[in-house]
């Protein structure tokens, strides 16, 4: 693997980061939205829908030339990265419906185990012995996390577990791909092609299955979800994708560790979801656990 200049190591870093801290305010917007009889369906279609009509608006007038790729390129990143975020979207709002915020982010932390494991084979980024113990730490505090969350719903059993098991492996799908078409045809493509293809699999997929699709009611919900769609879909997707581009996968689930703290600590603030002691313990895990994967992973086996 080449090595890297550290200035644009060092920006991938900032770029990831900043996204997670975008991505932990993500529960806070929904769980508002819920509460003004938005439906998780919704969130999950429109939210991207804002971001791709920002992405297309400012890339379209700033840098037209960025988006000027061939139509298999078009394919490409519409369907493999429209679907994967598409299934990661809508997994995330009904999770975060059933089970709450901090749940939610906990199991969507067992992603950055998904990259590692993923990683070597198709990246060529293989784990050493460390970065395994590692994932098994942060495997242990995802529990915990879950285990130690207040008000966690009777239903987490079921299709609380299923929503944010599907949207941690989404999560890591969509990381992995980012990481592959970032590289290949650059974030600005990946990131716009990407959201649109995500808002079109939505709208066939929602009207399949509900047969319409409920828009918000009010101004006040309407400006929540731009608000929600400009900052982390528009914004925090194309850091991480433009991340993805200077660094590698495990890298970047290093840097995006900062999200499940950022979402608790919101969640605790702002919401009636906070975590016991049990669960601040498992977050504490998570992050030293992803982070250790992320320093190990700077050496890989050959």
């Amino acid at each position: 693997m080449n090595a890297r200049p550290a200035g644009v190591r060092w920006m991938g870093y900032l770029e990831a980061i900043a996204a997670a801290c975008l991505w932990g305010s993500s529960g806070i917007f929904s769980v508002h939205l819920f509460r003004m009889g938005v439906p998780p369906e919704t969130v999950a279609l429109l939210r991207p829908v804002v971001g791709a009509l920002v992405l297309v608006a400012v890339f379209g007038v700033l840098r037209p030339a960025s988006l000027r790729v061939s139509r298999r390129t078009i394919v490409i990143l519409g369907l493999g990265g429209g679907v994967t975020v598409a299934i990661f979207q809508l997994a995330y709002q009904l999770s975060t419906d059933a089970v709450g915020v901090p749940t939610t982010v906990a199991l969507l932390y067992l992603a950055p185990a998904l990259v590692v494991a993923a990683a070597g084979p198709l990246l060529d980024e293989w784990p050493t012995r460390t970065r395994v113990a590692l994932v098994v730490v942060t495997l242990v505090g995802v529990w915990l996390s879950v285990a130690g969350a207040e008000h966690v719903p009777a239903a987490f059993g079921s299709a609380g577990l299923a929503w944010g098991a599907l949207a941690g492996l989404s999560y890591a799908t969509y990381t992995l791909f980012g990481r592959f078409a970032s590289a290949r045809y650059g974030a600005t493509p990946t990131v716009v092609y990407s959201t649109v293809g995500a808002c079109v699999v939505l709208t066939v997929i929602l009207l399949s299955v509900e047969g319409t699709i409920a828009l918000p009611d009010t101004v006040s919900a309407w400006a929540l979800l731009v608000v929600f769609g400009a900052t982390t879909i528009a914004l925090a997707q194309f850091l991480f994708f433009d991340a993805l581009a200077r660094i590698e996968a495990s890298r970047a689930s290093l840097a995006t560790a900062i999200e499940p703290v950022v979402a608790a600590i919101l969640a605790t603030l702002l919401l009636d979801q906070g975590l016991r002691s049990l669960g601040w313990i498992g977050i504490v895990l998570v992050v030293a656990g992803v982070v250790g994967v992320g320093v190990a992973g700077r050496r890989t086996a050959p």
